[in-house]
This record gives C-alpha cells, sequence and structure tokens, in this order.
C-alpha cells in the first residue's frame, strides 16, 4: 500500500502534466485566435472586432478576450517563447506577462526567470522593465527637446541650405503642414481648371505634373508657400512689420545695363533679375 506522501507525489505529478497539456491547449487556442483575426473573420460574421466575437461566441468577458486578442497577436513575435508555450512548459500567466514588453531581442532572458521563477516574480519584473523603460523613453523626448535646431546658409550659387534637428512631435507637425501645403497646391491647379472649363485637362496636367516634380522639390515649394502663408497672417503684436520685410537691392534701369552689379538679397546672395522688375 502507498504511503501518503507516495500518494501526494503521484497527484502532483498528474496535475503537473494535466497543466502542461492545458497550457499546449490555451497555446492552440490563441494561435487559432491570432489566424481567425488575421483573416477577419469575424468582418464576415457581422462583429465589430475580435474581441466581440469571443465575448458573443466563447463567453469571455471583454477584457479577457481582448487580452487573448493581444497575446494571440504578439506571439506572432515571438518565436520562443511561442515555442515554449506550444510544448506545455510555459503557463499563460507567464506568456500573457512576458508578450506586454518582449521581443526576439531579449526573449531568452525572460525564458530564463520565466524558468526558474513564479508568475509572480515575471509579473513583477515586467513592472519594473516598464518603468525603467518609461523613465528611458523620458529621458530620450528630453534629450531630443534640448537638441532640438534649425541652421541655414547661402551656398555658392546663392541658394538656400536648410538642416534641422526635431523632437518626434515637432517633426511630425512640420512633416503635416508640408503635406497639407501640398495637397493644397494640388488642389488649387485643380480648381483653377474646373473654373477655366479645362476639367479633364487640368485634372490630366496636375496628375503629371505631381508625378514628374520630385517630392523633395515639391517639399521645398511646400515649405516656402507655408513661409508665404504666414507672412500674409495678422502682424505679430507688438512688432514693427519692416523687422519682416524681405528687403531687395534692385539697380536703376538704366544704369543697369553698364552696370555690374545685380539684385541681392540684404544680407544674402544676388538674385535673378527675372524675379525683380527693373525700372
Amino acid at each position: 500500500m502507498a504511503s501518503g506522501h507516495e500518494s501526494a507525489e503521484r497527484l502532483g505529478t498528474k496535475i503537473t502534466e494535466l497543466c502542461s497539456y492545458l497550457y499546449a491547449a490555451e497555446h492552440r487556442l490563441l494561435t487559432l485566435i491570432r489566424e481567425f483575426d488575421d483573416q477577419e473573420g469575424w468582418v464576415h460574421l457581422g462583429f465589430h472586432s475580435c474581441a466581440h466575437w469571443l465575448n458573443f461566441k466563447c463567453g469571455m468577458d471583454m477584457n479577457t478576450a481582448r487580452e487573448r486578442v493581444r497575446v494571440a497577436r504578439a506571439l506572432g513575435n515571438l518565436p520562443k517563447i511561442d515555442a515554449r508555450f506550444a510544448e506545455g512548459t510555459l503557463s499563460y500567466s507567464k506568456v500573457r506577462a512576458m508578450s506586454r514588453i518582449a521581443d526576439e531581442s531579449n526573449e531568452d532572458y525572460f525564458l530564463m526567470i520565466a524558468k526558474h521563477g513564479t508568475a509572480h516574480h515575471v509579473e513583477k519584473l515586467v513592472r519594473l522593465y516598464r518603468r525603467v523603460k518609461r523613465q528611458r523613453d523620458t529621458e530620450v523626448a528630453n534629450e531630443q527637446y534640448d537638441n532640438r535646431q534649425l541652421n541655414y546658409h547661402y551656398d555658392n550659387d546663392g541658394s538656400l541650405v536648410i538642416k534641422g534637428r526635431f523632437p518626434a512631435e515637432q517633426g511630425a507637425l512640420i512633416v503635416k503642414a508640408l503635406e497639407m501645403a501640398m495637397e493644397s497646391s494640388f488642389v488649387g491647379a485643380r480648381l483653377a481648371g474646373e473654373q477655366a472649363g479645362t476639367t479633364s485637362a487640368a485634372n490630366d496636367v496636375s496628375a503629371e505634373t505631381s508625378e514628374r516634380t520630385p517630392i523633395s522639390t515639391r517639399r521645398a515649394d511646400a515649405l516656402a508657400e507655408v513661409a508665404e502663408d504666414y507672412m500674409n497672417s495678422e502682424p505679430v503684436p507688438n512688432a514693427t512689420a519692416d523687422r519682416y520685410q524681405v528687403v531687395v537691392h534692385v539697380v536703376g534701369a538704366a544704369s543697369a545695363a553698364t552696370s555690374n552689379e545685380y539684385p541681392r538679397i540684404e544680407d544674402g546672395p544676388h538674385v535673378s533679375a527675372d524675379y525683380v522688375p527693373l525700372g
């Protein structure tokens, strides 16, 4: 007759074995959820999201359903964790925690923690890791902000060369403004063609011009347009108007033919006479 210790040990073995099957089954479930979500099977069945479908068809509450979908997606980019989960050697609790922050570069580290620690250890590590990452992100954001700059100089041919460095938020704002100006120019050309009664031709010309003109050139034009629009807006309070004028020095029409002087921007290079009426 087996002793109480041996009986408990056998029961413990059966429980852990059954848990391994459950973990493997959970992995299979999440794999199917990911495939179902990738195929947007829930769309064809009239649901707003995969989580809504799981809530209705599988009886999961919405929070649980959303978390299942999140973990399922994450596992698609975590091959090592996914493999261990499929073997039944990792619990869903540990996988769920690791999937919040793990990537291919640190999978081995988290797998080592998960192997030798409890789910509580993994959860605690994830919280600390996220806290440090948030602090690091804040430091990086502050560094980007402190290093913001915009420099310009006139090149040998008189062209203005601009070089800038901006935090991500400011950079996104600038890019959006340029895109809006580019779109505005395109729409303006199309509307002008419509008003002239040449809608089809204007559209064809606008489309052809957009394809032929390099995107970098269109951005340059957009930046000049943004600057012109700003200069034409309401003046800055308490500011002297002539401070913001672009001053071009020209020579008289009578002496233009014999003079070696060219029209030039004040404190800047000369400009083409095509842009300045002489006399």
